[in-house]
């Protein structure tokens, strides 16, 4: 079963030499070699999984080394141009490995005024080749998605660009083999959400498989006492439980309720196993009190236990936000099914938040459950997980569709802020996005976004742009 936390990228590395220079200046290529160790140091350090690291001078070499990195499923390739080096020699086997390109150039600094002789300063690098890497490349119809120029040692935008790539990498391996079930059917009416599961296929390479109520239901009513046991114990080591608050939505949590949402997590745990979901995107509004009802209407702790795991859990039938769920956990960042809930105009906050699926990783303190009497606008009642998202940098990230069904990202980056927020049995934190919060949730809406959207921490807006460079959706950067 592929999760969003389960997989390192396989990243590779071309080094680029310029042969004609070897015979012309001896200890040029072990210089540009020892240059290139460093780069290689960089990638490893940022959790992923460096399958090759090769020298190439020649278009044999290069060639032969693009078979082994397409054999090998790599994710992206780092294309490192040691110094000056002719396109021609490594373009037949960077194009063979098949997979995004970040062209790489890195110069040690050094002093011209004292340093310079020819070798000095072909030896420490140079931008010379940049230019005519990214047009070859642009001529050959497959762009590189990246350019990364600058100091090699202790540069700290070169290291962000190099582990942001990195993330992107992971996250990108995190979609291969995945699977994500759909259940019931998108809430009536919410037009923004429906999606179509070839589309899904086809942008993020992952599988939508259809479920039915009758498969969990089926694994609830015939769960043991033991397993029951077991999850009411996680439950209570999870979660801290609360009681009513003066909102009228709100009850006593009953021994009943934890009972039922313990069998509900259960029934959940087998759903996915049984069908090696990376995620899961449900709604079923069921009637009269029944078995169906129930289950639908407490899944909530469940799947944000599920959730916390690296299988992200979306409610309401939305399937695109349970893809940005899943796409921010798997660059580490976490990700909380939202919405846009209300507004402090004096003091520029949204409140966003919902009542499940939530990632209690990116919580600000132990999450705690309350009973609610309804589950507004839909069928059900009992037990319902609350907290804020953790305080500090935080990013929203949407996906929209166009009227071709074409995918895009919408991320606007901002502040997780401390402050009161309703006692509602929701998750709802106060987002900060800079100045005229009426105008900043116009630009939003203005991105095509659905309703829903992952809440991450850190600002991953980089990341979730070179993501979907690699898979070729678009990006659109509100805040």
């Amino acid at each position: 079963m592929v999760t969003s936390i389960s997989r390192k990228a396989k990243v590779g590395v071309m080094v680029c030499g310029h042969r004609e220079y070897w015979p012309q200046f001896p200890g040029l290529k072990e210089e540009l070699l020892k240059n290139a160790d460093v780069f290689a140091g960089y990638v490893k350090e940022n959790g992923v999984e460096l399958v090759e690291c090769r020298f190439v001078d020649t278009i044999e070499d290069a060639y032969g080394l693009g078979v082994a990195l397409k054999k090998q499923d790599i994710d992206l390739l780092f294309l490192y141009l040691t110094t000056y080096v002719a396109s021609g020699r490594y373009m037949q086997g960077a194009l063979r490995a098949d997979c995004p390109i970040v062209l790489v150039g890195l110069q040690r600094p050094i002093d011209l005024s004292r340093e310079f002789t020819l070798q000095t300063m072909t030896g420490a690098g140079s931008p010379c080749q940049m230019p005519e890497a990214y047009s070859a490349f642009v001529r050959c119809g497959k762009p590189a998605v990246d350019i990364l120029f600058g100091e090699l040692y202790d540069d700290d935008r070169v290291k962000k660009r190099i582990g942001e790539w990195c993330r992107a990498a992971n996250a990108k391996r995190a979609f291969k083999g995945s699977v994500f079930g759909y259940m019931g059917h998108s809430y009536e009416g919410m037009l923004d959400m429906n999606f179509d599961p070839t589309a899904v296929t086809n942008e993020f390479g992952a599988h939508v498989r259809f479920l039915e109520m009758c498969e969990l239901v089926n694994y609830i009513e015939h769960c043991t006492q033991d397993e029951v046991c077991a999850k009411l114990k996680q439950i209570d080591e999870t979660f801290e439980r609360l009681d009513e608050s003066l909102d009228p939505t709100t009850k006593r949590i009953d021994e009943s309720d934890i009972q039922w949402a313990a069998k509900v997590s259960v029934g959940l745990d087998k759903l996915v196993a049984n069908n090696g979901l990376s995620g899961f995107a449900y709604y079923y509004m069921g009637e009269n009190n029944s078995v169906y009802e129930r289950a639908a209407s407490n899944l909530i702790i469940g799947n944000s236990l599920m959730t916390t795991n690296g299988i992200s859990m979306a409610g309401e039938g939305d399937m695109k936000t349970c893809l940005a769920m899943y796409l921010t956990s798997a660059l580490g960042c976490g990700g909380s099914f939202a919405e846009l809930c209300s507004v402090d105009f004096q003091a520029d906050i949204v409140i966003v938040g919902h009542d499940g699926p939530h990632d209690i990783r990116i919580s600000d303190k132990k999450p705690q459950i309350r009973g609610l009497g309804l589950m507004h606008g839909k069928k059900g009642y009992g037990v319902s997980v609350e907290f804020s998202i953790k305080h500090g940098p935080m990013t929203m990230v949407g996906i929209g569709s166009d009227e071709n069904g074409k995918f895009h990202f919408v991320v606007a980056e901002g502040e997780s802020q401390p402050g009161w927020v309703p006692p509602i049995g929701n998750t709802l934190t106060r987002g900060y996005f800079g100045p005229k919060v009426a105008e900043f949730l116009e630009d939003w809406c203005r991105g095509g976004v659905c309703h829903h959207q992952s809440l991450a921490i850190g600002h991953c807006g980089d990341m979730v742009e070179k993501f979907g460079r690699m898979m070729g959706i678009e990006t659109i950067r509100v805040r």
